[in-house]
């Protein structure tokens, strides 16, 4: 029998309260918890009860039953625990090892409670378990009964306490320790009243019998307001129609725990735990209730659902699923947010402690291997993993997903299970595949062109320069700073004001990009010439530059090359140009010689018309007069035989009416009339085509321009008459020539060339006005020349000739002097006529000029000298001189 109590006692003393399990995580393992919690109870339990019942049946013998046999080693201070551990004899049998293994029990049982306490509540469980231990001691120790301290405790029966053979035991034995027995249950009164948690007496009508000062903190009562309640007052969850009920059911559990409400004084509602326990003394029955306030666990119970709600909802926002799992190599998942089911296409129901479709069943079985591995080392390391792997959905397809989880251990180092979240990445690693063959075209496509990438971020002023960039001047990847200030050092100082320019207007959005040809210093020292096109490509709201990109190329070589063909080029633009201006004036001249031939070849042709047509036009003019007067006197001789010969022959009289000799003679003067008019007329030509020609005045004389004038429009006659109207054209009206002369000396020039001046002027414009028919229309056609002359000053003359043709635009009047220039269509225009116009009043020391407006008309001006002050041909380009024409 003693090696059975020795091999218990080992037992005891070897049983370590097992509390890790439940501290690092409650809510993971309740039940594990509460199995562990009641089976630590009921160990104390049975072990309070075992030491407690051999102590009390030992202490219950009579002194004269039992002989000491050895002295314990106790101090005398301790006369009961001396007697107890000190080897007795009862009946010829030595008890010493009984009383060992009963403290031994005690030993036990107050180390488990102390550890579950711990776990549980804290300094407020030792306290709840301190009582017990005190009340179970008064129990069995105590002598004599003393009733609670209570006014009304008169008219009730004492709740039992103990007896009074027992108190007088306890005197005895606690004589040591004690001055006196009321001493002892004085303190152990005072522990009661002044515990942490309030403790309630209760009769078996709710009548409170015994408070103690946590009641009345607790609920705001004095003790002598609280025992004139009865718990119906203060507990709602209790009513006075229900107390029965209640009684008897806990008269059958013994005892019981439950959660209520208690009302304060001032009428608030505090959340409570009770501990019941229903006890029976001298047939009177109690309940003794030891209640403790649980405001605070209930908000943090609050807290807590409050968290809990906001994680669910955290984690159902989450775009991908958080996870627990076991860290074996299956990964079975211990719980799994619903964001799975749209990775995986399994819902969380699904992965959820299955072992036959496992989490890393769904990996691709390429990845498996990688992914255990990293898990592994993490845990090994106790460092969070990062992990991107393939998911085989419920449909068959491939997911790229993107998990982040750590280890979670115990305080001894082991992993207990994993965590993490899970997040679908397959777009992103599509747009990351697109991006970077993108990225390996333009690498290539930048490597097979030379050129250099850079990307300028203008907020934080960081510039990504490619491997090219640096290679195209021989600097490493590391020799150049990521910034804009690194690479506009190494702009050339000439250069620099450029390119801020060019990039300025580009910031300012004045040009679509920024393109700029400069030289940038290589590592060797060298310049080396850089084409450097950008383009921003994000701005702010407020229109603010944020980024920037380009290419650059060296385009050394083709600057070296432009430059020696620039050289090259020089050197033959300055030949081409002496060639050009060689072939200016030789065109020139030719033009002007064939012109001149051709108006010498004219003129003689329109002298020798005039001088052929002047012989007989001079017989005719001569001899109508006198032709005339032999007509008169021949029919004045018929008159006289009419007269005197009334009655003619008859052959006569015939003849007379057959020719009609009264018609004859009324119309044959009419006839010699305009006869006279036509030859005069025809004389009045050949005279301006005379004077036109001027072949008889080679050399400089001063002329009257007005002749010279209207000899032009004598000859352009029948183009200034308008147009009859036919079943094809429309009429055209008369084109009206405007004279404004003023009193002008005789100019002395050539007579002859000025004439052509003019008659190519007024050709022009009479064909600015005929263009108007074409382009828009007769409507409100009110055609005319306008022809001003005046003396501008003692030297100087102008003649203006003005139409209100189509007039021409800003390029055409640039271009009109130029030789062989013309907008008439082919056939119709040399190109020539203005060109030596220009040049014969230039000749004359002069200035032709021109002013015109669309759809309104063309001026053309002539100002000449009174006297020649130039007389040798002008040896210059025919283009329009600067300020002449406008």
């Amino acid at each position: 029998m003693l090696h059975f109590f020795k091999s218990v006692l080992k037992t005891l003393s070897i049983l370590e309260p097992q509390t890790a399990f439940c501290e690092n995580d409650v809510g993971s393992n309740a039940a594990g918890c509460w199995l562990h919690w009641d089976s630590s109870a009921v160990v104390a339990l049975l072990c309070y009860s075992a030491a407690i019942a051999w102590i009390y049946w030992l202490a219950s013998r009579d002194d004269r039953d039992r002989r000491p046999v050895r002295a314990g080693f106790l101090p005398r201070r301790f006369p009961l625990l001396k007697k107890l551990t000190a080897n007795q004899e009862i009946g010829g049998t030595t008890i010493g090892p009984p009383l060992l293994l009963s403290f031994g029990l005690l030993a036990g049982a107050t180390r488990h409670l102390t550890h579950l306490g711990l776990s549980w509540h804290s300094l407020p469980g030792l306290t709840v378990a301190a009582s017990l231990l005190l009340g179970l001691w008064r129990r069995f120790f105590e002598t004599s009964p003393t009733a609670p301290s209570s006014p009304e405790s008169g008219s009730q029966p004492a709740p039992p306490r103990t007896t009074a053979a027992r108190d007088n035991r306890l005197s005895n034995k606690g004589e040591g320790h004690f001055n006196s027995p009321e001493q002892g249950r004085s303190l152990t009164q005072f522990c009661i009243d002044k515990a942490a948690d309030a403790i309630f007496w209760i009769g078996d009508r709710g009548q409170i019998l015994y408070v103690n000062d946590a009641a009345c903190r607790m609920l705001g009562y004095a003790p002598a307001e609280l025992l004139t309640l009865t718990i119906h007052d203060i507990n709602p969850d209790f009513p006075q129609s229900s107390w029965d009920l209640h009684w008897k059911i806990l008269r059958r559990c013994g005892s019981l725990k439950i959660e209520a409400r208690h009302r304060t004084k001032h009428s608030r509602l505090i959340p409570v735990e009770m501990t019941v326990n229903h006890l029976n003394f001298r047939g009177q029955e109690y309940q003794c209730v030891f209640v403790r306030d649980i405001s605070d666990r209930k908000q943090v119970e609050r807290t807590l659902r409050e968290r809990q709600g906001e994680f669910r909802t955290l984690v159902s926002s989450i775009p991908g699923a958080v996870y627990r799992c076991n860290p074996d190599g299956d990964r079975t998942m211990t719980f799994l947010s619903p964001g799975i089911e749209s990775i995986a296409g399994y819902g969380p129901n699904d992965l959820i402690r299955n072992r036959a479709r496992t989490f890393a069943s769904l990996i691709h079985p390429d990845d498996r291997q990688a992914v255990g591995r990293a898990i592994e080392k993490a845990i090994e390391t106790r460092e969070p993993y990062i992990l991107e792997y393939r998911l085989i959905r419920a449909d068959g397809a491939l997911r790229w997903v993107y998990e982040k989880g750590q280890g979670i251990f115990d305080d001894d180092g082991r992993v207990l299970w994993l965590a993490g979240a899970i997040f679908d990445i397959t777009n992103r690693k599509e747009a990351s595949e697109a991006l970077r063959l993108s990225e390996e075209r333009l690498q290539l496509a930048l490597s097979g062109t030379g050129q250099g990438l850079w990307d300028w971020n203008l907020a934080t002023d960081e510039v990504y320069f490619s491997p090219q960039w640096g290679k195209m001047l021989g600097y490493e990847a590391d020799e150049i700073k990521p910034h804009a200030r690194s690479w506009f050092k190494l702009v050339h100082p000439d250069d620099r004001r450029q390119v801020m320019g060019v990039l300025k207007q580009h910031f300012a959005t004045h040009l679509p990009f920024c393109e700029v040809e400069h030289r940038m210093r290589a590592k060797n020292g060298a310049w080396k010439w850089i084409l450097n096109h950008g383009r921003i490509v994000a701005r702010a709201p407020d229109g603010t530059p944020l980024r920037m990109t380009g290419t650059v190329k060296d385009i050394s070589d083709r600057k070296r090359a432009e430059e020696a063909l620039r050289a090259s080029s020089a050197r033959e633009r300055a030949r081409a140009r002496q060639l050009e201006q060689t072939l200016k004036q030789l065109r020139q001249a030719q033009a002007q010689l064939i012109q001149t031939e051709k108006l010498s070849s004219l003129g003689q042709m329109v002298a020798g018309i005039a001088h052929e047509i002047n012989n007989p036009v001079t017989f005719i003019y001569g001899n109508i007069s006198y032709a005339g007067q032999y007509i008169q006197d021949l029919l004045k001789l018929i008159e006289l035989y009419q007269e005197y010969y009334p009655d003619p022959a008859p052959p006569i009289n015939s003849h007379i009416e057959e020719i009609e000799l009264d018609f004859i003679v009324d119309d044959l003067p009419k006839i010699l009339s305009s006869m006279e008019v036509g030859a005069n007329r025809i004389r009045q030509i050949v005279v301006s085509l005379r004077n036109f020609a001027r072949l008889d005045e080679a050399e400089m004389k001063p002329v009257d321009i007005h002749e010279g004038i209207e000899s032009a429009l004598l000859i352009l006659q029948h183009r200034l008459k308008g147009r009859v109207a036919t079943t094809e054209q429309p009429e055209f009206p008369e084109i009206q020539v405007i004279r404004e002369y003023a009193d002008l000396p005789k100019i002395e020039c050539y007579a002859g060339q000025l004439n052509q001046v003019f008659m190519s002027i007024l050709n022009n414009a009479i064909d600015a006005i005929l263009e108007i028919e074409n382009l828009r229309g007769l409507e409100g056609l009110n055609p005319a020349i306008r022809i001003h002359t005046e003396l501008l000053n003692s030297d100087w003359v102008s003649i203006r000739i003005s139409d209100n043709g189509l007039g021409m635009s800003e390029e055409v009047r640039r271009r009109l002097f130029e030789p062989f220039f013309t907008t008439k269509p082919v056939g119709k225009g040399t190109g020539l006529g203005l060109a030596i116009s220009y040049q014969i009043v230039a000749k004359h020391g002069g200035r032709l000029t021109c002013h015109s407006t669309p759809e309104i008309g063309s001026e053309f001006a002539i100002e000449i000298p009174r006297k020649a002050t130039r007389l040798e041909v002008v040896s210059q380009s025919p283009s329009i001189p600067h300020g002449e024409v406008s």
